[in-house]
């Protein structure tokens, strides 16, 4: 349990030794500098400075003065510490970095490296959308995003997922070819297509490896085409399987589909060539 809970704490600005002395003293408390040191580890030379520095962020507290004891924030506590910090920190830094001047466009191209950090930028868009998510997908990654799903359908968000996998039907509409997931993946490599609000795009290939690669972007250009290539997805779904998808094709496009219909109905001689050069 330490080995996850050393990093975690870590991560929200503890020391190692700082954290290995608030977990000491969870398990082991009220207790002395000289006993904390013996169940941490932590150098006797260094424990009274460590004790000090996190009775002053409030992490522990002074119970007995002879032999001076401590005990720990309990964890419910720490974790409203953690929170207000957190979110006094944020708001400093947002407040901060508007008034940098930069040129910066939010339509460029981004790369994002790292199978986890993909996870994590389709979850943020996904908890993010107010309007609809549109989705192609495979199964492993659907199962990792399926609770967000889930939320964001509940706070009215349009979910549309297509998919060539055997996915579960409980969350938005969906429409899958059903092929078993593993037979696929010897065939075909695995991929995400993911747009939100019709403003945001996250695409690429799928691989649980550090170096995978995938795009995310606001450029406008770039998020019709990712929506553009799930619309044929599902269009040619509605092919093979004699669906009407004519419904759920305008709602993506918002209505555009009819200006098209009213268009190629005109009278046009198509051009056909057929021919190898």
């Amino acid at each position: 349990m330490t080995e996850k809970l050393l990093p975690a704490l870590k991560s929200f600005g503890f020391t190692s030794n700082e954290a290995k002395a608030y977990l000491s003293l969870l398990q082991n408390n009220p207790a002395t500098g000289y006993e904390v040191s013996g169940n941490s580890g932590i150098p006797r030379s260094a424990i009274y400075e460590i004790l000090k520095r996190l009775e002053s962020t409030g992490m522990v507290s002074c119970v007995d003065t002879n032999p001076t004891r401590y005990i720990p924030l309990p964890p419910d506590h720490l974790f409203d510490l953690l929170e207000n910090s957190f979110t006094t920190n944020l708001d400093t830094l947002k407040e901060s970095l508007r008034n940098v001047n930069t040129d910066l466009e939010v339509g460029d191209l981004w790369n994002i490296r790292g199978y986890d950090s993909m996870i994590d930028r389709a979850r943020n868009m996904i908890r993010s959308a107010k309007q609809s998510i549109y989705l192609s997908i495979w199964r492993t990654e659907f199962e990792k995003l399926h609770a967000d799903l889930k939320d964001a359908e509940k706070r009215g968000v349009e979910l549309v997922i297509f998919s060539f996998c055997d996915l579960p039907v409980d969350v938005g509409r969906v429409f899958a070819y059903n092929l078993d997931s593993n037979r696929l993946q010897d065939v075909w490599s695995s991929k995400i297509l993911l747009v939100a609000d019709r403003d945001s795009a996250l695409l690429g290939g799928v691989e649980m490896l550090p170096t995978n690669k995938v795009a995310w972007t606001r450029n406008s250009a770039i998020v019709a085409i990712a929506l553009n290539y799930i619309i044929l997805d599902l269009t040619l779904f509605g092919q093979r399987y004699k669906i009407q998808m004519g419904s759920v094709i305008s709602e993506m496009l918002q209505g555009d589909i009819h200006n098209l219909e009213d268009l190629l109905s005109e009278d046009h001689e198509p051009i056909i060539n057929s021919a190898k050069g």
